[in-house]
């Protein structure tokens, strides 16, 4: 199946999407605003070679209409590449704390998650100002540890690419023999994998700065996925986790 996948940007970011995917002799095509499912229609033609061509000829009139092609592939229906799909989520989740440490730039950012929801389905992202309390007042922390309740959300466009890499895998009109377990693992374990790498780049800061920093991959907002804490704290932050669960209990 050959794969293109069309921006219109703004200021350098994102803002509409144009998407094409050829597969025998079945032209798929969507378009919409970043973040959505956008409108899909598929095209039968006589030929797998008649789809290309069509397939051509659309790319040419999308690019006139003032987007610019910044992917183009082969996807396989029964796989997905997990390695791409973590530089994908990488490179969006880069972009997208950097654009929260642009909106807020007098403020201190020190909690960053990266995250899905229980069905797969989404990339998210979310930060915040929030400190760790002193150490013997830690009655009001709950929500440090719940990214669902973190205010700052920009940048979502930027995670647009690795969106429609999962996206098939949800799509009635679009076949895709990925088994769900599959997905769900590799996903979770993409954007924890994301986290390690820009944490090892020195990303959320290093030395002292580094200590006060927390960093979650979470389903749904609020649930660890597979130890992510652990691989991702310093051994600080996980004592402080510790201690409030016990508190709580």
């Amino acid at each position: 199946m050959t794969w293109s996948l069309f921006y219109r940007f703004e200021n350098d970011v994102p803002t509409d999407f144009h998407e094409l995917r050829q597969f025998d002799n079945s032209l798929w095509t969507a378009n919409g605003k970043v973040k959505t499912m956008g409108h899909s229609m598929v095209v039968e033609f006589t030929s797998p070679q008649a789809a290309k061509d069509a397939l051509a000829q659309r790319a040419n009139e999308i690019e006139a209409q003032g987007y610019k092609r910044v992917r183009q592939g082969i996807h396989d229906p029964a796989r997905i590449d997990f390695t791409l799909l973590t530089i994908e989520i990488r490179e969006g989740a880069r972009c997208a704390f950097q654009a929260i440490r642009a909106a807020h730039p007098d403020e201190a950012i020190r909690l960053f998650s990266l995250g899905s929801d229980d069905g797969a389905m989404t990339i998210v992202h979310a930060a915040s100002n929030l400190a760790l309390s002193a150490p013997g007042d830690m009655d009001d922390e709950s929500e440090i540890w719940c990214s669902a309740e973190w205010p700052y959300e920009e940048g979502g466009e930027f995670l647009d690419i690795a969106y429609r890499m999962i996206l098939p895998c949800h799509r009635s009109d679009l076949p895709c023999d990925v088994e769900f377990d599959l997905l769900h693992a590799g996903l979770f374990e993409a954007c924890i994998a994301v986290m390690e790498q820009l944490d090892r780049e020195g990303f959320f800061g290093t030395g002292d700065a580094r200590e006060e920093v927390v960093l979650l991959c979470q389903s749904e907002g609020n649930e660890d996925m597979e130890g992510s804490i652990g691989r991702l704290n310093t051994s600080r932050v996980v004592s402080r986790l510790e201690r409030w669960i016990k508190l709580c209990e």
